[in-house]
Order: structure tokens, then C-alpha cells, then sequence
């Protein structure tokens, strides 16, 4: 202020204002107890009102008080170095690749541990779909599933892939097999036509009948 004095009267109303609209303390843990069991930001906005019908908190609350916290939780830690201790720390089995020359991580296999318990229960047949353009990098993911007895599906692993190559996906292939230690080999695969994933397939898990879907 030039003057020191303000050019306008006092606002009636705060709505708006981002100052009235910051989370208290007790907010910030409903929001982290309601993102814990995956709720979404416009849920909790609305689960926040009605608990107090005069907040005036918007959307914009949320994702800034939800980024602060992240922030803080992660301790200065980069995203893909949260993303490996979340998976030490919850004992899933999970294996990765860096570039040599950058150090930068380029695949990444994971699998959570109830999953492959479910897995040496219905190993007869695998699903494997290749997705693109499913997050900021723009790394492949490959999903690999089966299903049960009674014709639900459940996910067994996901591999993020710098290329697909067949390279990458022997390494993919090699890691699946070594999670599946102990288990008998699949009976049946069933894929996309992805020439470099039936080719490596053939060669690591070469008993298994190979479908097309």
C-alpha cells in the first residue's frame, strides 16, 4: 500500500478469501483420514461442510492442504524414492531397473504380497494388457491379472516399461517368474497381439498356451 491506507470497506462476506478458507488442524487430519481410505477431494469438501455448515473452504483447500501434507511426508524425499520405500516398507515384492549413465529408474516391477498369495491358488491362467498414456511420464504400464474359480479377475503385478522392446519385456517376464517362485508354471496366457510380449513369452514361459484376445 502506497498510503497505508485501504482504497476499499471491509468485505461482508469471506467466501473466496483464501485466508478463511485454509483447513484447521482438526480438518487437515479428517482430510487425511478420508484420503487414507481413498476418498475424493469433492468428498471430503462436502464431508468438511457438513460437519461445519460455516466453512467456507473450497476445492482449492483441499488439493493445496493435501500437497502441503505429501510434502511434509515425504521429508524432501523425490517421488520415486517414496514410491520404493512404500513398497520395502509394505513387503511387496518389487524389482527395478536404472539407466547406467543418468541413474534415472526406467522400469519398475511390483507385486503386492496378498496377490501372489491369491496367485498359487489360481495359477492356471494369466492375463497380461499392455496400457499407455496412463501417467505424467508416459511409461507403458503392464498389468498382468488371472482369475478364480469364479470368473472374477484380480491383479497379480504391474510393470512400468521404458520401451517395448523385447528387452523389456524378458526383464518384465524374468521378474514375474521370480515372484511365482514355488508355483507351477501357467497353463494358458492371454494377451494383445504385442509381437515383442508373444515372443518373450514363448521364451520364458514356453509350456503355456498362448491366446489372443
Amino acid at each position: 500500500m502506497v498510503c497505508a491506507e485501504h482504497n476499499h470497506d471491509p468485505a461482508s462476506y469471506m467466501e473466496g478469501y483464501p485466508y478463511p478458507g485454509r483447513l484447521s488442524k482438526s480438518e487437515i487430519q479428517i482430510m487425511v483420514d478420508m484420503s487414507a481410505q481413498n476418498a475424493k477431494s469433492r468428498d471430503i469438501l462436502t464431508e468438511l461442510k457438513k460437519r461445519d455448515p460455516n466453512d467456507v473452504s473450497t476445492i482449492t483447500s483441499i488439493y493445496n492442504a493435501h500437497k502441503k501434507h505429501n510434502t511434509v511426508e515425504r521429508s524432501g524425499q523425490s517421488h520415486v524414492q517414496v514410491v520404493l520405500s512404500f513398497l520395502n516398507n509394505h513387503e511387496y515384492f518389487f524389482d527395478y531397473q536404472a539407466n547406467h549413465t543418468t541413474n534415472e529408474l526406467e522400469d519398475l516391477f511390483f507385486a503386492h504380497p496378498g496377490s501372489l498369495d491369491r496367485l498359487r491358488a489360481f495359477l492356471h491362467v494369466l492375463l497380461m494388457d499392455a496400457t499407455y498414456q496412463t501417467n505424467r511420464y508416459g511409461l507403458p504400464l503392464l498389468k498382468i491379472f488371472s482369475v478364480t474359480s469364479t470368473s472374477q479377475t484380480f491383479y497379480i503385478a504391474f510393470v512400468y516399461l521404458h520401451s517395448e522392446k523385447e528387452a523389456s519385456y524378458t526383464w518384465a517376464l524374468e521378474c514375474l517368474r521370480s515372484a511365482m517362485h514355488g508355483c507351477t508354471s501357467p497353463r494358458v496366457i492371454v494377451m494383445n497381439r504385442e509381437l515383442g510380449l508373444m515372443k518373450e513369452c514363448a521364451q520364458v514361459f514356453p509350456k503355456a498356451l498362448k491366446l489372443l484376445c
